[in-house]
């Protein structure tokens, strides 16, 4: 559980330079799991990354912070076509290993589930590297379902990782 001086809430054009620190950290951390690659995402120049971030009609990042330091991330997008506006993608989950096991992946979707359920989304879907189990067994526990595996979805130094496809369902 986030603690009192603990926050979730939408990342800001201000936030811009603890997201880079963090999605660097993430890739660090699991570059099987994440992309782009950490070069890739260096290059980002602060207006790319101020584009990637800033809630919009169809996009938000929420951010965890323990007190000014932002420590998880999780992002939700959807398309603005009337026919699949119902649905959004879960990306760019991460929380910094010294804080994991204290609640912040749970409450980042905690407050992105409530964000999609005000916003008319009735299904959350996303993509997870099939060998990550921590994360599989995170998103099974709040109610995903896997539909689908992608066979060799992502390349990193020549090997290649399977991605699962999970989804759940809202408001029904």
């Amino acid at each position: 559980m986030l603690g009192e001086d603990r926050d979730i809430r939408p990342l800001t054009a201000n936030d811009v330079e603890p997201y880079k620190t963090l999605r660097l950290l993430a890739i660090s951390d699991s570059p099987s799991a994440v992309w782009p690659t950490a070069d890739e995402e260096a290059q980002r120049t602060p207006a790319e990354i101020r584009a990637r971030i800033v809630q919009t009609p169809t996009q938000i990042v929420f951010g965890a912070f323990s007190g000014p330091r932002l420590i998880g991330i999780a992002g939700l997008r959807r398309e603005s076509l009337i026919q699949v506006a119902h649905k959004a993608n879960l990306w760019g989950v991460f929380v910094h290993p010294a804080f994991r096991k204290d609640g912040v992946a749970r409450q980042l979707f905690s407050r992105i589930r409530e964000y999609a359920e005000e916003t008319g989304v009735l299904q959350i879907h996303l993509c997870v590297n099939a060998e990550n189990v921590r994360a599989k067994n995170l998103y099974l526990s709040i109610g995903f379902a896997t539909y689908g595996l992608e066979h060799r979805a992502m390349r990193v130094d020549g090997r290649y990782y399977d991605e699962e496809h999970m989804w759940l369902r809202l408001g029904e």
